[in-house]
């Protein structure tokens, strides 16, 4: 059996009408049980297919560097009755001689099920058919999403083989968004589908993190006719606005 469809088995258990919804009441031990909200859960999705890492005991752990700070702090002011008492702590990494400062905290132990959706022998995976939402998708984008200056790139390439596939479906289906992955195993959205994204996600970018947004008036530049008004740009310009 390849290793997708094994684990493809695991994700769609008890999931009749082929779409995968991540579960929002969890159990630790028999009569332990943890409850999230529904937006909890969509923020803890973006998470998870970003930076988070999902331990083998069920635990979650959101890291970010200190530049990030304020990313990490909204992360933890929205997911804190999730946690653990402790408050985020600093902590040093050591790379190739040089060291690198982030801040993390982790949620309880409740996670199991989770690790079994989003991860096959030990490794990341995109679970087919999975259902997003926008700030999951705006979630995801701020922790691994740029905007290069001519395009929206995410990186994807912790995902692999067929992985990359029911990612892009899912954006598709869900979303109307057209994408390419690229040899690097990054995921572009392409310029068709520029505005639909930006739509899609600018509402829930936090202040701290909107250098990750164009700048709508410079990167799409409205066409006014020759000759017209001050009022008629004005006009053209107010209802459609890009909200970033």
């Amino acid at each position: 059996m390849e290793l997708g469809t094994a684990c493809d088995i695991i994700c769609c258990m008890s999931n009749t009408v082929g779409s995968l919804e991540v579960p929002m009441i969890l159990r630790a031990r028999k009569r332990l049980y943890l409850s999230l909200t529904e937006r909890q859960r969509e923020i803890l999705i973006g998470c998870v297919l970003g930076d988070a890492y999902i331990s083998k005991l069920g635990k979650i752990r959101i890291e970010h560097s200190l530049k990030q700070c304020e990313y990490l702090a909204w992360k933890f002011s929205k997911l804190k009755t999730l946690c653990y008492r402790a408050l985020p702590r600093n902590v040093i990494h050591k790379y190739k001689g040089k060291s690198y400062e982030s801040s993390f905290f982790q949620l309880r132990q409740y996670f199991r099920k989770w690790r079994s959706i989003f991860y096959c022998n030990g490794q990341k995976i995109f679970p087919k058919n999975l259902i997003l939402s926008p700030l999951s998708v705006a979630i995801w984008y701020m922790d691994d999403g740029c905007w290069t200056g001519k395009k929206f790139v995410i990186s994807t390439e912790s995902f692999k083989g067929e992985y990359l596939i029911y990612l892009q479906n899912v954006l598709k289906k869900q979303f109307g968004l057209e994408t390419n992955v690229s040899k690097n195993g990054k995921l572009t959205i392409l310029k068709v589908s520029h505005l639909v994204f930006i739509d899609l996600i600018s509402p829930h970018i936090i202040p701290s993190m909107s250098y990750k947004l164009p700048n709508p008036v410079t990167t799409f530049p409205v066409v006014v006719p020759e000759g017209a008004s001050s009022n008629m740009l004005a006009n053209t310009l107010a209802p459609e606005s890009i909200n970033t």
